[in-house]
C-alpha cells in the first residue's frame, strides 16, 4: 500500500467521521432536546470534543477492521517480530505498517485527559490505551479480520506511556 493509497483511505474514514458526527448532532437536537425534551445542554468545547472523538473513534474502526480480507485469525505473540520481519527484508510497506499503527493510537493520548480529571493521570491514560489496543486485537482476531499481534500492543501501549511524559514532564 503506498502513502497515496492510505491518504485515500483516510479520506474514506474522515467522511464517515464526519458523518458520524452528523448523526451525533441530530440525535442531540432532535431526538435528546425536541423529541425527549431534555433540558442538559453541552458546551461548544465539549460539543468540538465529542464531534472529534467520535470522528476518531470512526477512523480506527475503519483502519483496523475495514477494507480487509477475512481469514487471518492468526496470532503473533512474538514480541519485536514485526521489527525483525521489517529489518530482514527491508521492505518500506512493513516499516511503514509499523509507524501508521503506532501513530493510530497517538490521538486517543490527547484526548483522553481533555474528558475528566481522573483521566489526566498516566496510568489511566496508558490503561485505557493498552484496553483499547488489547479489545481491537481480540477483535480482529476472533472476527478473522485481522492478526493478533504482541506488537501492536506493546508499540501502542509504549507510545502512550510516552506521550504522557513527554506532555506532563515526567
Amino acid at each position: 500500500m503506498r502513502i497515496i493509497d492510505i491518504i485515500e483511505l483516510l479520506k474514506e474514514y474522515i467522511v464517515l467521521g464526519i458523518m458520524a458526527i452528523a448523526l451525533f448532532i441530530v440525535g442531540y437536537k432532535v431526538i435528546y432536546q425536541k423529541l425527549m425534551k431534555g433540558t442538559k445542554t453541552i458546551s461548544k468545547p465539549k460539543f468540538i470534543l465529542y464531534g472529534i472523538s467520535i470522528c476518531y473513534i470512526v477512523v480506527v474502526i475503519g483502519a483496523t477492521f475495514l477494507n480487509r480480507g477475512l481469514n487471518y485469525g492468526i496470532v503473533n505473540l512474538h514480541l519485536f517480530s514485526s521489527y525483525r520481519q521489517a529489518y530482514n527484508q527491508m521492505q518500506i510497506s512493513l516499516f511503514r505498517n509499523i509507524v501508521l499503527n503506532i501513530l493510530l493510537f497517538v490521538p486517543l493520548g490527547f484526548l483522553l485527559p481533555f474528558y475528566s480529571d481522573k483521566l489526566k493521570k498516566s496510568y489511566t491514560t496508558v490503561g485505557i490505551g493498552f484496553a483499547t489496543t488489547l479489545i481491537i486485537e481480540i477483535l480482529q482476531y476472533v472476527t478473522k479480520i485481522g492478526i493478533f499481534e504482541i506488537d501492536d500492543i506493546f508499540n501502542n501501549t509504549v507510545r502512550m506511556c510516552y506521550r504522557i511524559l513527554h506532555i506532563y514532564d515526567m
